[in-house]
């Protein structure tokens, strides 16, 4: 799954073979929510091999770019993210604590969504992700993202910022529930 390659600058690189990985394979792309961008520039890439290749352990954050090419879009991208085609925007947590409208609000779409919203898969970044972790060089995976798809993916050595739609805890504390025990699915 990763080889070591020879660069210029006498520098060892891990390169990851997508398309040898058995885990990879089975993941598919959806390109719809990926915002249009350049090619990556071939020196910044072997600058980048070279960094992950000779860092011994390596703390990464994601945010919702990560999982664009699994289907969920970003926030801000130029036509493709939530922001630049719809009026939706993410419930304020003191509006929902003070506003029963608003939590029934929430749930409501939250019901509604869940069969899409759970139905997504890992992609290559987040498979990689996750074997640098059982190579040992993952010390630890920070995400601001809720879909769950670095846990689907295996991580564990990870925290996720602003929780996780696919489980849910009591304001109080003292209780969490899975969504798929609320829904299914």
């Amino acid at each position: 799954m990763f080889s070591a390659r020879k660069l210029s600058g006498d520098c060892r690189a891990i390169r990851f073979h997508r398309f040898r990985s058995h885990s990879v394979s089975r993941t598919s792309l959806d390109l719809t929510f990926v915002p249009a961008c350049l090619p990556p520039d071939p020196i910044e890439v072997e600058a980048l091999q070279c960094f992950v290749s000779n860092a011994k352990k390596l703390f990464v954050m994601t945010g919702a770019g990560i999982s664009t090419e699994s289907g969920i879009p970003d926030y801000r991208s130029e036509g493709v993210g939530l922001y630049t085609r719809t009026n939706r925007r993410p419930i304020q947590h003191a509006a929902f604590i003070h506003s029963a409208s608003v939590r029934q609000r929430y749930w409501a779409r939250n019901f509604v969504g869940w069969p899409q919203f759970s139905s997504h898969q890992p992609n290559t970044a987040h498979l990689v992700l996750r074997d640098w972790e059982k190579l040992g060089k993952l010390h630890w995976l920070v995400t601001q993202n809720v879909d769950a798809l670095h846990s689907k993916a295996g991580s564990q050595r990870m925290t996720e910022l602003h929780g996780c739609m696919h489980r849910y805890l009591s304001a109080e504390g003292g209780w969490a529930i899975l969504q798929s025990l609320i829904q299914g699915g």
